[in-house]
């Protein structure tokens, strides 16, 4: 067994990230913007969990998306920072409901409201389909299903797309896809 030659990171100043090696336009692959749970982990809270505690369980992992579910962890729907916003909150307070009161599930986008992409159809897909598909939706994430496995496969995210297309998506505005769409056919 040899000793390998360690190295001082005082010059690195980077983390290297695959949005940074990818050439992605709007003829590039669906696929090069969906975030496949086969490979990475998804974002999940339990529906039970208090509405504020998950709001700031977001901010604090810089997500805007989660996927509810139940204690068995089975799929409820989705909760993003649209739904569980202080704002709506506070219309629950005024209703006379406690704050420790509100939970994810009072607030969450239920299973039977959302649509999603079914993944054999983002094979032969561009990224450009996405975003003209989702564009008149103004939504910013759509989840992708695997119909034949009958289970969620994963999520497309605008701030994603924002982010893989070098645009500027300021994480504090309404970045949709109706909005990526205009900048991407603009330039």
């Amino acid at each position: 067994m040899k000793k390998l030659p360690l190295v001082n990171l005082t010059a690195v100043d980077n983390i290297l990230s695959l949005d940074r090696t990818e050439n992605i336009n709007l003829s590039s692959s669906a696929l090069s913007v969906f975030t496949d749970f086969k490979y990475q982990k998804a974002q999940v809270i339990e529906a039970d969990t208090i509405a504020s505690q998950a709001l700031q369980l977001m901010q604090k992992s810089h997500v805007r998306m989660n996927v509810a579910i139940s204690n068995e962890e089975d799929f409820l729907g989705i909760i993003s920072t649209n739904e569980i916003s202080e704002q709506n909150i506070i219309a629950r307070l005024s209703k006379g409901i406690r704050r420790e009161d509100i939970l994810v599930k009072d607030l969450m986008i239920p299973k039977y409201q959302l649509h999603a992409f079914e993944l054999n159809d983002l094979v032969n897909a561009t990224v450009g389909d996405i975003i003209s598909t989702l564009g008149d939706y103004r939504l910013r994430h759509c989840l992708v299903l695997d119909r034949y496995n009958h289970h969620i496969r994963g999520v497309i995210s605008s701030s994603d797309i924002a982010r893989k297309l070098q645009m500027n998506a300021n994480a504090d505005n309404e970045f949709a896809f109706n909005t990526i769409y205009e900048e991407a056919y603009i330039q």
